[in-house]
């Protein structure tokens, strides 16, 4: 086994070794050999599964690691990244600054949309091309505190359905790795104060124009094309949005 990956690897010279590696590891990533949160074989391990030097190997896992399929502990090792859900992981803080609660998922509904001018510039995709549209809110301590809607190419993930988006709780990072086979790095977040439309004052039970938080995010797969456009709003006059840790 080890001798035929070894062989097949040496032929591909039109490719990097650390591309190679970068490749192997993703694949066994999404094949389940290695799970959320576990560690990955030694450097010294995967230099020989690979047939490569542990310096090719550090060069692949140092890219992996700026993408975040994979994060590292300093002195334990190398992990694998979860797909777990941004928002799902924030806190919501009183002003006070004690306490704070994670909050809960309400799925309102996917539909079928086209892109307008602004959408398809975002998704580098042609104007009018067909988007699902996925919205959310979110819920704490029994009071609307957020609305989310995400958009995604429907030629890239076709027959979306409600029912698994609900399994999910509205997950699109895990919905993307485990039904269709793509993961998905998130790029920064954009945070700023906008008016409320008629929709989301609707939605989050607020007066249009009142202030809200918005939080904006592009998520795009491991070739750099983008595919899941997310916008958020929060209620802020009671409490504060604080974005998830970053794994350590």
């Amino acid at each position: 086994m080890i001798k035929s990956k070894l062989f097949s690897m040496s032929k591909l010279a039109a490719v990097p070794l650390y591309r190679q590696v970068i490749r192997e590891v993703t694949t066994a990533v999404d094949a389940g050999e290695w799970n959320a949160d576990e560690s990955l074989p030694s450097e010294n391990d995967l230099a020989h599964r690979f047939g490569v030097s542990q310096g090719t190997v550090r060069k692949a896992l140092d890219v992996l690691v700026l993408e975040g399929v994979l994060y590292r502990r300093q002195g334990v090792g190398t992990f694998v990244s979860d797909a777990s859900d941004f928002l799902a992981r924030a806190m919501f803080m009183p002003l006070s600054g004690y306490g704070g609660e994670k909050p809960k998922i309400e799925m309102l509904g996917c539909v079928r949309i086209h892109a307008g001018e602004q959408l398809a510039d975002i998704l580098g995709l042609r104007r009018g091309a067909a988007l699902w549209q996925v919205r959310r809110l979110l819920w704490v301590a029994g009071a609307v505190i957020g609305l989310e809607e995400m958009f995604l190419p429907e030629a890239n993930f076709p027959d979306l359905e409600m029912r698994r988006i609900r399994e999910l709780r509205g997950n699109l990072r895990e919905l993307c790795w485990r039904d269709f086979g793509m993961r998905l790095k998130d790029g920064e977040v954009r945070y700023r104060a906008v008016p409320a439309a008629s929709t989301e004052a609707r939605l989050l039970q607020v007066e249009v124009h009142e202030p809200l938080l918005q939080l904006v995010r592009l998520a795009r797969d491991f070739d750099g094309k983008p595919q899941v456009w997310s916008v958020a709003w929060f209620r802020s006059e009671q409490l504060a949005f604080q974005a998830p840790p970053e794994q350590a």
